[in-house]
């Protein structure tokens, strides 16, 4: 028993000078022992970080068997640990997300630098591709209207002259001398009408398939998201191959990721006082800019303001209000939770799943790149065929950057 008290008594007095250390070797070293009920109920509060009720069941069970009461407020003594506790929490789970955010930046950096220009060309192909496919659906569109029309009158000319022939028969007698003449020509017509009915009928059904198959075809919609990913990736690569960017050995490196993790635990926005959220957000954010561009100078003068007398106050070190720091502990637990959340979608995404697989990123791009050269060669194939087939391809291609079809050509009536 003397050892249960001696251990509980060694929390609780850690628990008054914030030392997690012995807090932990203390807890381990109850659990293997034979305790009570009572005491493990302590030692779930103590693994629920729940130090705020805490500390009084520590006293209370001491108190019991042994006599001895002391009488302070122990309770704002562990809920300010507890919120400490959970404030260093939060520190490492943020510093884990952003290890991912700064590899995945990094990794993405790399990737456009290294096949953008690749990557911006084979966007522009397809976007071509699906020009040039529209422009042939509407010349064969139009084409088959044409025939289609053509037959039509065509065959309302040879109805027409069928009905004046069929009304000369009627005005001339069966006797007269051309009668037999005019005859063979309304057989003829006759027949020859037949045969451009049954024509009509075969371009009518081609022509209206056809207008049936554009209807539902996406070639137009495809051709716009296409223009669109050119553009929008256009627009992301300029940026990231205009961007400065500090170069590093990886000596200077390690040293400037070591920097960046110790300065972003001085400054976080979730654990400085309330006054004071503001201005940390700004310099995390600045913080971050000068990480990704490497700038290892930046790092080191904003770590080094942090460290003098400019650096902030952290929420469980200025607050004495028990029911504020209640408050505090709710909305830090809200906090770890929601970053949590956070961190397990980041692992599920693809590019995180991707750089977790390779183990050398100079090797994969390089291979990335023999890939998608292989693609661009074969999609440069396919627009030339298209634009062999296409009599208007070349003139709409050498345009294509400025030239845009719009909705009301796509639909208008040819």
């Amino acid at each position: 028993m003397q050892q249960i008290l001696k251990r509980l008594e060694l929390i609780k007095t850690s628990i008054v000078i914030e030392d997690e250390e012995i807090i932990e070797l203390q807890v381990a070293k109850l659990s293997s022992m034979d305790v009570d009920d009572e005491v493990k109920k302590i030692l779930q509060k103590i693994a629920d970080c729940d130090y705020g009720s805490v500390v009084l069941d520590i006293e209370n069970y001491i108190a019991k068997y042994s006599g001895v009461v002391v009488y302070e407020d122990k309770e704002l003594q562990g809920l300010r640990l507890e919120l400490k506790v959970l404030e260093n929490r939060l520190q490492e789970l943020s510093e884990q997300k952003n290890e991912y955010i700064n590899t995945i930046n990094e990794f993405n950096t790399k990737y456009n630098l290294v096949l953008g220009n690749l990557i911006q060309k084979i966007l522009h192909l397809k976007q071509e591709i699906l020009y040039l496919e529209t422009i042939s659906k509407n010349s064969e569109y139009q084409r088959r209207k044409d025939k289609f029309e053509k037959t039509k009158s065509e065959y309302e000319d040879l109805k027409e002259e069928l009905d004046e022939i069929e009304k000369e028969l009627e005005d001339k007698d069966v006797l007269d001398d051309d009668y037999d003449e005019i005859y063979e020509e309304y057989e003829r017509v006759k027949e020859e009408l037949k045969e451009k009915e049954q024509e009509l009928n075969y371009e009518k059904e081609k022509f209206e398939e056809l207008e049936d198959e554009l209807e539902d075809d996406p070639t137009w919609e495809e051709y716009q998201k296409a223009k669109e990913d050119y553009e929008e990736f256009s627009e992301e690569y300029e940026e990231i191959i205009n961007e400065e960017r500090c170069e590093l050995n990886d000596e200077e490196l390690a040293e400037l990721k070591k920097i960046y993790r110790k300065a972003s635990k001085l400054c976080h926005p979730d654990i400085v006082a309330d006054e004071l959220k503001e201005q940390a957000h700004e310099i995390m954010q600045q913080l971050n800019e000068a990480y990704s561009r490497k700038d290892l100078k930046i790092v080191k003068e904003i770590l080094l303001d942090l460290e003098s007398e400019n650096g902030f106050k952290i929420a469980s070190d200025a607050i004495t209000d028990k029911e504020l720091l209640k408050s505090k502990i709710v909305v830090m637990r809200e906090e770890i939770e929601k970053v949590s959340v956070e961190i397990e979608e980041i692992r599920q995404d693809e590019v995180v799943e991707i750089i977790d697989e390779i183990d050398d990123w100079d090797e994969y791009l390089e291979s990335l790149k023999d890939q998608l050269e292989d693609e661009y060669e074969s999609l440069k194939e396919k627009r030339d065929r298209l634009n062999e087939n296409s009599y208007e391809a070349e003139e709409y291609i050498d345009t294509l950057d400025e030239y845009d079809l719009s909705d009301d050509y796509w639909s208008k009536e040819f």
